[in-house]
């Protein structure tokens, strides 16, 4: 597959995966209301949703390993237009429930394939892109939703991710029709490969690692950073790896957790706290996701990459900052203004972690751990927003900001213990 054909369809494939999750955060205060489900049961939805992103995420090294990039995406693809089709018809708040188990298969397996098929490659710059791309998705969903809603239903938000999944397997089975009939000689594979652009072979296949050039400025992933690619972690012992993969889990439940608690929450914090109408809300959310979508794509423009490592640590300090002005909040739009620091500052956190793991625990092993990391990002992502939910039904929807910077001090102490090993 040339290069640029997969590069397009790899950020495609992201924004497909994050219209969900910027779905079903803005929808929720509306949509709970036709199901007559309580605030709290957003949490059950991301739960399910959980169960069936951790399923397919932990067996996902094996997948793209044995398909390949190419027939991985389009197996999620499939589940994904399952699920929204299922949410689209829904008659009860069950079926809508496990219709977002389908959606939660089909992020796992394009999450982790494409993170691990652009980070064995060392491509930075790619991975930042492909995130920004996720933000795209997240970004123009609650535009979406708001303007679903404003026309009489939330259900035909849902239709335009169906739409968007079969799209999604159209195109890369389009593409790869394409390349089987214009299949070049053996050694044109191979130096379309180390270029970067091409769909890398899978882990253990014995085919040459592609995208060792990689985009200016960068080598193989964790390079940039300063800390050289390795076959095993840095120090060598079972120890060791255990310890950076066990830490490395536990940052990424963290950090998911925080991103998307503050996604998610956020409509129903404006307008249950803030009392913004329905318009305000979708224009706040849709502030928060674009600015975690402007800085990733920001990130990747610099021919010299800022270090992922650097990256982590800033971004967690100036996240910590904007969770602070959602919980001071002298005036609504203090919160506001945090909520989109704390997008901004987040943006480039996740892309980095996934840089610096082949480098962290070897390459040899880079695929299940990135596909096992994904498992725990949804995770984190769904049990730390269901807490959120408890607490908010408990003690009010005004300690969103409270909860944040807990997760920020939380994900700080994570990333500053997991540097030392």
């Amino acid at each position: 597959m040339p290069p640029r054909t997969f590069g397009a369809l790899a950020m495609y494939s992201f924004v497909v995966l994050g219209l969900p999750d910027g779905t079903i955060g803005t929808a929720w205060p509306v949509l709970r209301k036709g199901f007559g489900a309580s605030l709290d049961d957003l949490g059950i939805v991301l739960l399910v949703g959980t169960v069936g992103s951790v399923s397919s995420s932990s067996v996902a090294g094996v997948a793209f390993a044995r398909l390949g990039t190419r027939a991985t995406v389009m197996l999620a693809g499939t589940a994904g237009a399952l699920g929204a089709l299922g949410m689209v018809l829904s008659p009860t708040f069950l079926v809508f429930v496990v219709s977002g188990a389908l959606i939660g298969v089909a992020a796992g397996l394009l999450d982790s394939s494409m993170n691990t098929s652009v980070a064995l490659t060392g491509r930075n710059r790619l991975l930042n892109m492909l995130h920004g791309s996720y933000g795209v998705g997240t970004t123009l969903a609650p535009l979406v939703v708001t303007a679903a809603v404003l026309a009489g239903s939330w259900r035909d938000s849902y239709a335009v991710i169906l739409g968007a999944e079969v799209l999604l397997v159209s195109l890369w089975w389009a593409a790869g029709r394409a390349g089987a009939r214009s299949r070049p000689a053996p050694a044109e594979v191979r130096t379309e490969g180390n270029g970067g652009g091409g769909d890398p072979p899978p882990a253990g296949s014995g085919a040459p690692s592609s995208g060792r050039a990689g985009a200016p400025g960068t080598g193989p992933a964790g390079a940039s950073a300063g800390t050289a690619p390795s076959s095993g972690p840095a120090g060598g012992g079972r120890l060791q790896l255990v310890l950076a993969v066990g830490l490395g889990l536990a940052v990424f439940m963290v950090y998911t957790g925080f991103e998307v608690s503050a996604g998610q929450w956020e409509p129903s914090f404006d307008r249950g706290e803030l009392h913004l109408g329905a318009g305000a809300t979708g224009l706040a959310t849709f502030g928060y996701w674009g600015a975690l979508t402007l800085a990733r794509f920001a990130l990747a423009l610099p021919r010299r990459p800022v270090p992922p490592v650097a990256v982590v640590r800033w971004g967690c300090l100036v996240a910590l900052g904007g969770a602070g002005m959602v919980w001071w909040r002298p005036v609504p739009v203090v919160a506001l203004v945090g909520l989109v620091v704390v997008g901004g500052a987040l943006a480039g956190v996740f892309p980095a972690l996934i840089a610096l793991t082949p480098a962290r625990v070897g390459e040899d092993v880079a695929h299940h751990v990135i596909g096992w990391q994904i498992g725990a990002a949804g995770v984190g992502g769904s049990v730390i927003s269901a807490a959120f939910g408890l607490i908010f039904q408990r003690f009010g929807l005004g300690q969103l900001g409270l909860a944040l910077v807990a997760v920020a001090v939380a994900l700080l102490a994570g990333v500053f213990v997991l540097e030392r090993v």
